[in-house]
């Protein structure tokens, strides 16, 4: 079960919104695992944080574990709310979520979308990483 709280004010604030997303940061020894981007609307062969939309009538929490489990093959046990970000112009509402343990082995299960999965050290971030990933692993 999924092991996170989310503030009833923040589930209000992104109905605001055109489009919600979700992000998942996962670290493993100092590392911080990317996905490059391919065959997408934005930022196709980028370096990404795991993200993906939630749909309509989906809690954060339940899209967070459909994303993880859809993309990566990984069943979430206890996530934390990290932050949240906003693009006004855009009409975008973005939860980050830190990923703290979760079960089975990170997988790239959807090849189509994204080329390679990476761990990465925090001081060797490639250049090539989308604007929002950016600034979240700056704030970690």
């Amino acid at each position: 079960m999924l092991a996170t709280i989310i503030p009833k004010v923040v589930k209000d604030m992104s109905k605001k919104y055109r489009i919600n997303l979700v992000s998942a940061v996962l670290l493993n020894d100092n590392c911080v695992l990317l996905c490059l981007r391919k065959n997408t609307k934005d930022f196709s062969g980028y370096w990404s944080l795991p993200i993906g939309h939630i749909e309509e009538g989906e809690q954060v929490e339940q899209a967070l574990a459909r994303e993880l489990k859809e993309e990566l093959g990984i069943r979430i046990i206890l996530a934390e709310k990290i932050t949240q970000k906003f693009d006004q112009g855009q009409s975008i509402f973005h939860q980050v979520f830190k990923v703290t343990d979760y079960e089975g082995e990170v997988t790239n299960l959807e090849p189509d979308f994204c080329e390679k999965l990476a761990w990465v050290k925090f001081d060797e971030l490639p250049d090539s990483i989308t604007p929002i990933s950016k600034e979240i692993l700056a704030e970690l």
